[in-house]
């Protein structure tokens, strides 16, 4: 085997989270980025509840939570209202601990990525190298790559694996093969500035807009403001001179505010366009390279990151030898489904507030649909994306209530003090099997037969919680919790009989059962493992 045998190219947030994914599965990587050094400059700014979920499953919430800026959602500000009566969406009401998104320049977000991996891991990236040919060598099974350094000199090297994360114009996408389909969908501008005249609400992102134009205005962390603004005519957009023409903008949507001197100005055209493979054998692409949609709701990033997210763990599996390289078509099979998600998500944000040539009066009441709110938020933050239609289960399983399988665990508080929650019985990097139904003996008897049956078959790959009403002595003071406030009975619908779950790494259900059912607990797991019987 090379070392390391995965190659991650892009040093975005997509490559540093899948670098993160792999490494703390002790999978050697490499993570190189063809610029010569980390970006001052961003365009994705938020971090939705589903990717802090994540983060708080990798042990960098708490990072985050210093550094970022919280927000509890979206003003849409049409013209004939005042912000009081204006339509929203609040992220406020959603059932996770991160009811709100985060906002952070991706600058400032990828370096508390790339200081976790330093302080971590002791890896860092190494920038200036970039991917100039990839062949997939078949008398070794495995990639050989063309780098180029900043001096100009070639090398080549040789990996088991290839993960290009290296953006919309991925070269590891086009010496793969893959096609990259869809269109354009405009232009948009983009500025980071300080601001005077502010009278509306600066914690949430605001919403301006017109017939044929649209301002998206928010306070980052720090001293800065960003802006976005699109039309479908450039009235704007590629003026000589940026703060006259943001001025000018913001005038006509009746903003009120001040443009300072920009920080940082760019523009760019919004595509749409999706990956028609995710992976040719050995080479992977992730993240925009698969694919890109309207910025509007601001997924595209999070989006990517659960790629990685969702990628890590299979790849991990594969190379230490625990699972064969079948297991990788589950990625795409998952994961692009999760891709026209994303895109409905950004849809329903986009028709409202850059439906150019759409009557303000037409796009109203489309915030008044039934469950608009609702709908457009647990999309939005990724809490409903899900994998029930791929998902695959042993046959003759009984379907049980709670979660379905493919759906996102949810977190639930177990213990008010000392705090302990459902999601830090998830922090490892296995399955977790949880024994639920207090002190019942058939539970706790059918998690002991499990655990015994799945260490045995899949050794190292499941850990074993019992969540009880009392102390257990068969499970140790590391595997057992009490359930004292009762959300997970309650979120996951235990009934008294009791229930098995399983939970994937990536904080998916994989299954669930009665507890007389327990042996399936290890059939479902051989569409994921290798092991020999």
């Amino acid at each position: 085997m090379p070392d390391p045998p995965v190659l991650i190219t892009g040093a975005g947030p997509t490559g540093l989270l899948l670098a993160h994914e792999l490494l703390r599965r002790q999978i050697p990587i490499l993570i190189i980025d063809k610029r010569p050094s980390p970006s001052s400059t961003s365009r994705a700014f938020t971090i939705h509840a589903r990717s802090m979920e994540m983060f708080d499953h990798m042990g960098i919430a708490a990072r985050l939570e210093e550094v970022c800026l919280q927000c509890p959602g979206n003003i849409y500000h049409f013209p004939w209202l005042n912000e009081a009566e204006c339509p929203r969406t609040d992220f406020r009401a959603l059932q996770t601990r991160f009811a709100f998104y985060y906002k952070i320049s991706q600058d400032q977000f990828e370096g508390v990525l790339r200081e976790h991996l330093q302080g971590c891991y002791g890896v860092g990236v190494e920038f200036g190298r970039e991917v100039v040919g990839v062949v997939q060598d078949q008398s070794w099974d495995g990639v050989r790559v063309v780098m180029g350094r900043r001096d100009g000199k070639l090398e080549e090297e040789r990996y088991r694996y290839v993960v290009g994360c290296d953006g919309v114009h991925s070269t590891v996408r086009k010496e793969a093969g893959i096609q990259f389909e869809g269109r354009k969908m405009g232009v948009m501008g983009m500025m980071d500035v300080e601001l005077q005249n502010v009278t509306f609400d600066d914690r949430w992102m605001n919403y301006f807009f017109n017939e044929t134009l649209f301002m998206n205005c928010t306070k980052l962390p720090g001293k800065y403001w960003r802006i976005y603004m699109s039309e479908p005519e450039s009235k704007y957009v590629h003026r000589e001179d940026p703060r006259k023409s943001y001025q000018e903008a913001a005038d006509e949507l009746g903003m009120g505010i001040k443009v300072g001197t920009p920080a940082w100005v760019t523009a760019w055209s919004v595509p749409s366009y999706m990956a028609t493979q995710y992976r040719n054998h050995r080479v992977i692409i992730c993240g925009d390279a698969c694919h890109v949609h309207s910025p509007a709701g601001g997924q595209g990033m999070n989006c990517c990151m659960q790629d990685s997210f969702n990628l890590g763990w299979k790849l991990a599996a594969v190379v230490k030898g625990h699972a064969c390289e079948k297991i990788l078509d589950s990625y795409e099979k998952e994961r692009k489904p999760i891709g026209y998600q994303v895109n409905e998500g950004a849809m329903a944000t986009h028709k409202i507030v850059m439906g150019f040539g759409v009557p303000l009066e037409d796009r109203y009441p489309l915030t008044q649909e039934t469950d608009w709110e609702e709908r457009t938020v647990n999309l939005v933050s990724g809490l409903s994306h899900n994998y029930c239609d791929v998902a695959v289960l042993p046959t003759g399983l009984t379907p049980v209530s709670g979660p379905r399988p493919g759906e996102r665990a949810p977190d639930a508080l177990l213990v008010k003090e000392p705090r302990k929650r459902l999601y830090d019985v998830y922090r490892r990097p296995q399955f977790t099997l949880l024994v639920a139904g207090g002190t019942n003996d058939r539970v706790v008897d059918a998690g002991m037969k499990a655990r015994e049956c799945l260490d045995a078959r899949f050794p190292n790959q499941v850990s074993t919680y019992l969540i009880s009403r009392e102390h257990v002595p068969r499970f140790d003071f590391d595997h057992q919790c009490h359930d004292e406030e009762k959300e997970f009975v309650q979120r996951y619908d235990i009934p008294p009989e009791g229930r098995l779950v399983l939970v994937r790494p990536d904080l998916y259900v994989g299954m669930a059962c009665k507890p007389e059912e327990w042996g399936f607990v290890g059939e479902y797991l051989e569409q994921w493992f290798d092991f020999p019987l």
